[in-house]
């Protein structure tokens, strides 16, 4: 094995594992009763921030 099919190989197993571990979390989070509005930066993340004009 390569050092690059070793690498391929870890980032996919870390990935894996990044997904399961995070799962619960998300699936509680969406399934809260109150509602988070736009402010929730997990719901509605803001890829860049605002300008002040």
């Amino acid at each position: 094995m390569s050092a690059l099919e070793y690498g391929v190989g870890l980032v996919l197993v870390l990935a894996a594992l990044a997904a399961v571990a995070v799962t619960p979390f998300l699936l509680v989070h969406s399934r809260t009763a109150h509602d988070h509005g736009p402010a929730c930066w997990w719901c509605h993340p803001r890829l860049t921030p605002r300008k002040r004009h």
